[in-house]
């Protein structure tokens, strides 16, 4: 009977990527006599067989770690062109294309109060080319609400807080009052009469409607649309009454007298807005919302490649330039680091998913 013995070559010199093909061969099993297969040395040698195969394909995924990014990147905006989130897309994409030496698109992929745009950037390549403008309400309240959301905020890698975006109860100029003492008396006496704009099933301002209108032991229609955008424009135009909407967005509307803001739905007032009262200091509470945009990748993108963007941001959000231009948005910076706004996200998620158990407010 003929004897086959072990045989493992080892190069001294390789580059990591073009060894990778030869991979499969390195982990063959090599057809042995019996006793042979079994006797120790040989048994060492496919240890160290096995451990060079992995220590390769180490190399191989930090090689490609190292090259990223050799193309354009896609942040996706998951709200329409025109909106905050893609202004604020827009404006850290632009300073990561300087940072990075890579083209980088922002795309609009709307609908579903965000959740077209997380469902798919979540099922997207792990390898740093697709992003997503994501944030409190499609990142973590869409899927705390929404039980037929297909994502949560575990299939995304976060990389850093963006900005914070108070937000505003508005109403239509013709609704009498400019108090929250007296839109809630007028809401009460007009049961079934109003109708409350917001970003989709399942979205924070959607639980803003239906909570007003639990509140105030009324029925309100609440009515999607697929952004701010939208929904400004049938506010403005009176088909719509209500829509908690964000300061930066609402605010240059109401001094144009083209809507009314009531109240922050914060417990403080936002720095953007210094003269807007908050809903809690006129004796209104239980509708404190805050929104807020960060940038995510897919679970499972490669770490250097996360911590190489959250340098970036960090750094162009230190910039004063580029803090004027997102504060001239009326959003408020919040730089931080990944694993805080992993914390941020599921704490968020957490909160909203206890939210809807006490207040029995459910969202199919």
């Amino acid at each position: 009977m003929k004897t086959f013995h072990c045989a493992i070559e080892v190069t001294k010199s390789f580059h990591a990527l073009t060894l990778l093909p030869c991979l499969p061969r390195l982990s063959e099993i090599i057809f042995m006599k019996g006793r042979e297969m079994n006797s120790p040395s040989c048994k060492a040698r496919r240890r160290a067989l096995a451990a060079a195969a992995l220590g390769l394909a180490g190399l191989g995924v930090a090689h490609a770690s190292d090259a990223w990014p050799s193309k354009p990147i896609t942040i996706v905006s998951p709200y329409p062109a025109g909106g905050i989130t893609d202004l604020l897309s827009r404006i850290v994409g632009e300073e990561l294309a300087k940072a990075l030496g890579q083209q980088v698109l922002v795309e609009n992929r709307t609908g579903a109060s965000g959740a077209i745009a997380h469902a798919s950037v979540a099922k997207a390549p792990a390898d740093g080319y697709t992003l997503i403008m994501g944030g409190s309400a499609p990142t973590a309240i869409t899927p705390a609400l929404n039980k037929g959301a297909s994502y949560g905020p575990k299939d995304f890698e976060p990389i850093g807080y963006v900005a914070e975006l108070p937000i505003v109860l508005n109403t239509h100029p013709s609704v009498p009052g400019t108090t929250a003492s007296e839109f809630m008396a007028y809401v009460k006496a007009n049961s079934g009469k109003l109708s409350c704009g917001h970003h989709g099933n399942g979205s924070s301002n959607q639980f803003a409607c239906l909570t007003l209108a639990r509140m105030t032991g009324t029925q309100i229609a609440d009515i999607p649309y697929r952004g701010a955008p939208q929904v400004n424009t049938d506010l403005i135009a009176g088909r719509v009454q209500i829509y908690f909407g964000t300061l930066p967005t609402q605010l240059p509307l109401a001094r144009d007298g083209k809507v009314k803001i009531i109240g922050i739905t914060a417990p403080a007032r936002a720095a953007t807005g210094p003269d807007i009262p908050t809903l809690d200091e006129q004796g209104v509470t239980g509708l404190n919302f805050t929104s807020w945009n960060a940038l995510y990748a897919p679970a499972g993108t490669p770490r250097p490649v996360i911590q190489r963007l959250s340098t970036e941001l960090l750094k162009l959000l230190a910039k004063p330039e580029v803090r004027k231009r997102i504060e001239d948005t009326g959003s408020i910076t919040r730089p931080g680091t990944p694993e805080a706004l992993g914390r941020l996200t599921m704490a968020e998620f957490d909160n909203y998913r206890r939210m809807a158990a006490e207040s029995g407010i459910k969202m199919e």
